[in-house]
């Protein structure tokens, strides 16, 4: 295992506070959530280990803010997976912003459903009630996502990318 320095360390810290500011600001706008796409920016400019380990940071820091509740820990586990996805699926989009936008989109409706799947311990009729009620949601906060990463995921990258370059991590 690689040891890390102390510098890709605060890059790591830096960026796992930059997901949870834009996790609670954009909590605040009903279906618009921004923290998919900050994560998938983060896996598209950043090394695997550097935004996994982020993605990481983050889940814990969520946790320690809202509690240890069902929730917080399947975003422990979401976002981690959703870098891992992003990081794969890197060099099959590459620049098109279309794709990326569209993978956005299915990331964040996704994140919904997901979120659904504890309640399967407890009962399949409750989970399929909060399915259901909550497909509306996911799919209006996936659509609103795919536009939100068309409109600006082009000069976001490009402005990581010079961070990026920057801090030479």
């Amino acid at each position: 295992m690689k040891v890390m320095s102390v510098k890709e360390l605060c890059v790591i810290a830096m960026m796992a506070c930059i997901e949870a500011v834009v996790f609670s600001s954009f909590s605040h706008i009903l279906y618009l959530e921004g923290i998919t796409l900050t994560v998938l920016l983060f896996a598209v400019v950043f090394k695997r280990r550097t935004a996994f380990l982020a993605a990481v940071v983050y889940g814990l820091v969520n946790m320690i803010v809202s509690g240890v509740t069902l929730w917080s820990m399947m975003y422990f586990l979401i976002y981690p997976g959703y870098t891992l996805i992003c990081c794969g699926l890197k060099p099959v989009l590459k620049e098109n912003v279309l794709l990326w936008s569209l993978c956005c989109g299915i990331l964040s409706f996704s994140t919904g459903q997901i979120l659904q799947i504890p309640w399967m311990l407890f009962s399949k009729r409750l989970t399929m009630i909060y399915v259901l009620t909550g497909l509306k949601t996911s799919l209006i906060q996936g659509c609103l996502s795919a536009v939100f990463c068309f409109l600006c995921f082009k000069m976001l990258r490009d402005v990581l990318k010079r961070i990026e370059r920057r801090l030479n991590v």
